[in-house]
């Protein structure tokens, strides 16, 4: 009989895996092999991993999220309890409730400064919030206020952004600063008295600006400048904040001048900003949030005061943002901020010509300012003022064609003005640091059509084909003298609509007599340019020649 095999007991079988483990890894290192766990990553790695994420998350949701969650809860809830105490009378005890809430918050803050920042910033924010909420309704939104005088009231609140602008100063908190700005322009508004309420938004502008400067914020402007502009709107809409009903205001008080003083404050951080070698994205959305929010609530105001005289206003407006821009290009040279002030000083300028000449004169004024614009491109070496001027004689051109009665004067300055200014850019083409022909082709293209069109306006049917067939060699001989391949281009397209509009209009519709003179003009005209060609031709292959005999 056989004697039965040894069995292993857990404890020897365990030991002898990890010998063998322990083996597999020596032979592994030996031949130079990674590991299994290297190859593959167990489920268990790949679970942790994604373990660790979701607490990443899951982190940053507690922790900041619910802070600003649990800070917005708390500071409604203590306004509740304000307004619920207030309704029963108590208006001493709802203040004391307020103030004293504003100034354990503080105390919060402070504890927490070091070990909880961003929890210590979302405390601080809600104390000064609660702070000027307290303190606005002790002076307003109240049938019965502790403070019944609104300039005193008016003081407090000011004196309350002050302290918040002086916490985001020694915090250097753009946000802080930011909040503090608008609620100044709030302030402004609920004091509700134009003479206060205009100079108190332009001193909360110069404010913003001021920091900005001292700073180098460059969020703060831009929201300054959204909220500057819609205070005034709100003002000019009747001061709904203050509880009025929304309607515009009666009586225009002069508030036009204010808005030059917001368009000049936030003008100037651009002067500061000399030494840059270029605007930067932050100045440019200055630029045109001051340039937007100053022409819109311009437009508001003249419509609802200044109807009679918008003419001389727009003609104020468009010398202040060309004067803007021809100081900022002699101050700073920069390429985008000049060339935005300048396209709305001629949108403005476009208006007042309008207003002055009327239709359908204004469009000879509106196409001859095409040709100022293209000049002052020139001096700023702005392409951008170059494409901004092209769109807006495109734009005045079709209005003109919808809305105007056909002008010979008109069609030939719109004509006139598309030839100079296509030779101007192409004259200085360095200057403007132009690299494509696009714009200047559209300028050709245009000036082609509209020479036809106002000839054919202008002169009398039996010579519209005479004076086609003379402006089609007038092309030519522009094309001799400056040696342009697009102007022989234009007149050869010339004669072959000539030679159209010869077979399907005057041949039914002239007189013999007039008719023979059409076809025998244009036949010699035709003849002409051809032996021209000719000549051309045979000079060129004589060329080819004796270049190839000097190679040889």
């Amino acid at each position: 009989m056989t004697s039965p095999e040894p069995q292993l007991d857990e404890k020897q079988l365990r030991a002898t895996i990890r010998e063998l483990q322990a083996r597999v890894a020596r032979l592994e290192k030996h031949l130079g092999l990674p590991s299994l766990e290297a190859r593959s990553p167990s489920v268990s790695t790949a679970t942790s991993r994604l373990k660790d994420e979701g607490a990443g998350l899951e982190l940053r949701i507690g922790e900041f999220g619910l802070a600003w969650v649990g800070s917005a809860i708390l500071f409604l809830g203590i306004v509740f309890l304000m307004a619920y105490a207030q309704s029963l009378g108590h208006r001493a005890i709802a203040s004391a409730t307020g103030y004293a809430t504003t100034v354990g918050l503080y105390f919060a803050a402070s504890f927490w400064s070091r070990s909880n920042r961003y929890l210590s910033r979302v405390l601080l924010s809600s104390s000064l919030l609660l702070l000027y909420y307290t303190t606005m309704r002790l002076g307003f939104f109240s049938a019965a206020p502790l403070i019944a005088n609104a300039y005193a009231a008016l003081l407090l609140l000011i004196a309350v952004v002050a302290i918040q602008l002086t916490f985001a100063a020694r915090r250097n908190s753009e946000s802080l600063a930011i909040t503090a700005i608008l609620l100044g322009s709030i302030s402004a508004l609920l004091i509700d008295r134009t003479r206060a309420t205009l100079p108190l938004v332009a001193a909360n502008a110069a404010v913003a600006v001021f920091l900005a400067m001292q700073r180098d914020w460059r969020l703060l402007v831009p929201a300054a400048i959204i909220f500057a502009y819609a205070a005034h709107l709100l003002w000019l809409m009747g001061n709904p904040v203050a509880g009025h009903q929304l309607q515009a205001v009666a009586e225009h008080q002069y508030n036009i001048v204010y808005l030059f003083m917001y368009a000049v404050i936030f003008y100037w951080p651009l002067l500061a900003r000399k030494k840059s070698p270029e605007d930067d994205a932050h100045t440019i959305v200055a630029v045109l949030l001051n340039s937007l929010g100053f022409s819109m609530i311009m437009a508001l105001a003249v419509l609802n005061h200044f109807q009679s005289n918008f003419a001389a206003i727009y003609l104020g407006v468009a010398a202040f943002f060309l004067l803007l821009s021809i100081v900022q290009w002699l101050t700073t040279h920069h390429q985008f901020s000049p060339a935005i002030y300048a396209c709305f000083g001629y949108m403005a300028l476009s208006v007042a010509i309008y207003g002055y000449a009327r239709l359908p004169t204004s469009f000879l004024w509106l196409s001859l300012q095409s040709l100022l614009v293209v000049s002052m491109a020139l001096w700023f070496r702005s392409r951008t003022l170059v494409v901004m001027n092209s769109l807006i004689y495109v734009s005045i051109l079709l209005a003109y064609f919808a809305v105007s009665p056909s002008s010979n004067g008109v069609n030939f300055s719109f004509a006139f003005v598309a030839l100079a200014s296509a030779r101007v850019m192409n004259w200085q083409k360095e200057r403007l640091t132009l690299r494509t022909e696009m714009l200047r082709n559209v300028y050709l293209a245009i000036a082609f059509v509209l020479v036809f069109y106002a000839l054919h306006r202008a002169v009398p049917a039996q010579y519209v084909t005479l004076s086609w067939t003379v402006t089609a060699v007038i092309y030519f001989l522009i094309s001799y003298l400056l040696d342009n391949i697009k102007y022989r281009w234009m007149a050869i397209s010339g004669m072959l609509v000539t030679i159209v509009y010869l077979f399907l209009v005057d041949l039914s519709h002239l007189d013999p007599v007039y008719r023979v003179a059409a076809f025998l003009f244009l036949g010699l005209m035709a003849l002409v340019v051809s032996l021209f060609y000719t000549r051309t031709r045979r000079l060129m292959k004589k060329q080819n020649q004796t270049s190839g005999k000097a190679d040889s």
